[in-house]
């Protein structure tokens, strides 16, 4: 045939079709709506093959043991499907007949039945389901006759048409077989064409095995076969033969037959329609016939040897899936992906379904084996039962896994990929290995055949070839895209994948030009940017797959997580080479820093210890001032006694009262020196740098030193309690001690004179290995919001200029670096308690000055 011609038999043949199935749909309707008759038989049924099984029964017929799934034998003696075959009305003028069933023993029962009233006919479940297998009959016709319409010029088109018009007369005519006119017949003529039609479908779409592409007539041996077998069926409705029950069984399983070929053809050429790019679209073929299909079929089977009782007018609407799935493949004319039919729960939830089906097909087959063997022992059954379970299990569990396989089979795959790169980019601070690594995901897990990373070069603003996998030549690996560059912009400014054909519609020429040559250059079909935060680091450039397939939306998913994990591990990378640089001059700068820290810590001590005694500088004159003058006055007394001990010894005078006086004169002069020089080494002793080494020192003596100084302030109302307990010598640093001290009685002294006086009562005591100074005033206290502030350095309540802020936090640093403690409450009869633990060594085998 020439083309012309060609379309023209399609148009013909298609159009025939399409009148068939609405001719069916049309008399399965009038079915539904015709006036109902005066009685009705007491049974339903479905023909399968050749073998008319009882659907549903009246009250009467289920109380004489009659069950769904029971086959009908004959009526009144005459076989019943030639009745059927006969007349669509087989009711007589009788109101009652004689029925023989067929048990699923075998054995047989003749019963006499009368009519029933029209509405059982017409139950409000069977009315639906046979209106829902009407709308799913004209579902398939308009699917078919809408992609046959938009694709009408290929083949696969019209094979679809051929198919749904098929389909549509054998899903309408199991509407009301028993009254609807011509039933049994269409079923039986139609049967044939429709595995004819299936297996004409599945060997043109999605791809045409190669022994149909080099012998292409072979697609009319089922055709053939069906036109025989049909012709047969139609001379024995106008001959009235016999031979109508071995044409049913016939009609029956060659349409069967021919339908599971041809989906076991095409999942053997599944392997070549991936490598032909149709992989995808194989896969929902298959997915849809198995889950339209095999349900139906397996409890058509399984009623026709089972005589199992599940009604086949329910798988029958499950078969809605199929033109579907396939018809949208068809008008899509491109990939079709799986993923967006496994999105579906329902989708997965039937294919499941259908593994279970089958798996209680297979049980119950093997409990009707036992009844045939003719072992009726309860227990025996159930022990069969339970090592047919055991048996067939694995076989359910093995389907299980392939269904999974196909709906999910790319996505685990790629979400192990992305696990394990997530896992391995972690430890990355290499930029080589990180592109090495996204190479490694792209050609190896989805298989493209070849792959480049791009990154940014910061210094000449280019994105630059970093890493390649695949047939690059020396060319590609010198490309460089500049920032100005249209590409790069829109990379950075859309922040997603782009792909060539994001261009075409580019209203600019030289920008579309421009963008085009890149992809033409690299021959990639994507760019994935590799973003962090605002920035743009690096570029994933992706080819085809080897398989010859484009990217799938999982594809770029994967890249998308990619580009991001790797852009992290980018930044991981950058901040592990600045910390390397930086750790080389580490040990230098924490050296520099630490001496920095130690000669400020000690000249805020140094400042707080003159601030401090800046304070004291008035009362310790006036305490210089004292015994100085003292001293003065008694030197101008000892001279006049001097000169009156030289006039009574030149006249010989009793000098023994001068020189008693003398004596006296000299020894409180001693004592004024004595005092002075006490009060200098006891500043001395104070103001002693930090540097100097450990010592063991008397702590009572060293808080005396202190109180010492303090004098002046003491005698404005001030009474010092000292209750010192026996100490033993610390080793420690009696300098910082000293200024711990001190700040503990000048914050006391400035307590108590806001109440004009009042009481310090110093306590010491040896406590296990340390010992324990406690300093208390009656003071007004200290608010409990404030306590755990008060050693926060420059906090203060003192009024502005009155304090530093830096005393007691100095005092609480001293104390732990003696390795002691210092902590502050109320104390219950009033005022506030500091108390000072310190160890009797301060830095046992160490050097306080080595942790400033």
């Amino acid at each position: 045939m020439n083309p012309a011609s060609t379309l023209r038999f399609r148009r013909v043949t298609g159009v025939a079709a399409a009148c068939a199935a609405i001719a069916s749909i049309l008399l399965s309707v009038w079915a539904l709506i015709a006036p109902g008759r005066d009685a009705v038989a007491p049974i339903t049924t479905v023909l399968i093959g050749s073998a008319v099984i009882v659907q549903s029964a009246a009250n009467e017929a289920t109380s004489w043991g009659v069950e769904p799934g029971d086959r009908i034998v004959s009526v009144d003696g005459v076989p019943i499907l030639r009745l059927l075959r006969d007349s669509a009305d087989h009711s007589k003028s009788d109101s009652s007949h004689t029925y023989v069933f067929e048990k699923r023993g075998g054995e047989r029962i003749a019963l006499r039945l009368s009519d029933v009233d029209p509405e059982f006919a017409h139950r409000p479940l069977d009315i639906v389901f046979n209106v829902a297998l009407v709308l799913v009959s004209v579902v398939y016709l308009l699917i078919g006759s809408a992609v046959w319409r938009s694709k009408y010029e290929r083949g696969e088109a019209w094979a679809f048409m051929l198919f749904c018009s098929s389909m549509a007369v054998e899903l309408s005519s199991w509407v009301q077989i028993e009254s609807a006119p011509w039933g049994v017949t269409r079923i039986l003529v139609n049967s044939p064409f429709l595995g004819a039609t299936a297996f004409h479908l599945f060997t043109t779409y999605p791809l045409e095995p190669g022994w149909v592409v080099r012998h292409r007539r072979i697609r009319v041996i089922p055709y053939a076969l069906a036109a025989l077998i049909s012709s047969a069926v139609l001379l024995d409705q106008i001959l009235r033969t016999e031979a109508t029950e071995i044409l049913a069984t016939l009609s029956f399983f060659s349409g069967v037959g021919m339908m599971i070929f041809a989906l076991g053809v095409l999942a053997i050429e599944r392997r070549r329609a991936r490598q032909a790019g149709v992989g995808d679209r194989t896969d929902v073929v298959i997915a849809a016939g198995a889950l339209s299909l095999f349900p139906a079929l397996l409890i058509l089977l399984a009623q026709y040897f089972l005589h199992t009782s599940f009604p086949p007018l329910f798988a029958m609407l499950w078969m809605v899936f199929l033109p579907v799935a396939v018809g949208v493949g068809m008008m899509r004319r491109r990939r079709f992906e799986l993923r967006l039919l496994a999105k579906s729960s329902m989708a997965y939830g039937a294919a499941t379904l259908a593994i279970t089906g089958l798996f209680a097909f297979m049980i119950t087959f093997a409990d009707q084996a036992f009844l045939k063997l003719g072992m009726t022992m309860r227990s025996a059954q159930v022990v069969f039962l339970f090592f047919a379970i055991l048996a067939f299990n694995p076989l359910r569990d093995r389907l299980q896994r392939i269904v999974d396989g196909v709906f999910d089979r790319d996505r685990s795959r790629y979400r192990a990929a992305v696990r394990e790169i997530s896992e391995a980019m972690v430890s990355m601070l290499s930029l080589r290995e990180i592109g090495d690594r996204i190479l490694a995901a792209a050609t190896d897990t989805m298989g493209v055949e070849r792959a480049m990373v791009l990154l940014f070069d910061e210094d000449d603003r280019v994105l630059r070839p970093s890493a390649w996998r695949g047939d690059w030549d020396d060319q590609d690996s010198a490309t460089e895209i500049p920032s100005e560059h249209a590409i790069w912009r829109e990379l950075w400014m859309r922040r997603e994948e782009l792909c060539r054909a994001d261009f075409d519609e580019e209203p600019d020429v030289e920008k579309r030009e421009v963008c085009w040559d890149v992809f033409d250059a690299l021959e990639v079909e994507l760019l994935v940017p590799i973003l962090f935060g605002v920035d743009l680091l690096g570029v994933i450039a992706v080819g085809r797959k080897l398989s010859g397939e484009r990217l799938a939306a999982d594809d770029r998913q994967l890249l998308r997580t990619l580009a991001n994990q790797s852009a992290i591990a980018m930044e991981n990378a950058k901040a592990f080479d600045e910390i390397a640089k930086l750790n080389e001059t580490l040990e230098a700068r924490v050296e520099e820093r630490t001496t920095e820290l130690r000669e400020i810590q000690m000249q805020l001590m140094q400042s707080e210890k003159l601030s401090a005694l800046g304070q004291l500088v008035a009362g310790v004159a006036h305490e210089l001032n004292n015994p100085i003058g003292f001293v003065h006055a008694n030197l101008q007394l000892l001279d006049e006694y001097v000169a009156k001990l030289v006039e009574a010894q030149q006249s010989g005078a009793d000098c023994e009262p001068i020189r008693e006086a003398i004596g006296k004169l000299l020894s409180r002069s001693r004592e004024g020196t004595q005092r002075v020089k006490q009060i200098v080494q006891d500043l001395r002793t104070f103001t002693r740098m930090d540097q100097a080494d450990l010592q063991e020192a008397d702590l009572n003596e060293e808080i005396d030193r202190t109180l010492t100084l303090m004098e002046p302030r003491l005698k404005n109302g001030i009474d010092v309690v000292r209750s010192y307990g026996e100490l033993p010598r610390v080793r420690c640093y009696p300098g910082q001690l000293n200024q711990v001290f001190l700040n503990l009685l000048m914050n006391a002294c400035d307590a108590l004179e806001q109440e004009q006086g009042g009481t310090i009562e110093i306590t010491t005591s040896r406590d296990g290995d340390g010992v324990v100074l406690a300093f208390r005033d009656d003071g007004p206290g200290v608010p409990p919001e404030l306590q755990g502030r008060l050693f926060d350095p420059f906090f203060t309540t003192k009024e502005v200029g009155k304090g530093t802020g830096l005393g007691l936090s100095l005092s609480h640093g001293i104390i732990e670096r003696h390795h002691g403690q210092i902590e502050v409450a109320n104390a219950p009869e009033g005022g506030a308690v500091f108390t000072v633990r310190l160890p009797l060594d301060a830095a046992p085998g160490d050097d306080l000055d080595s942790r400033v």
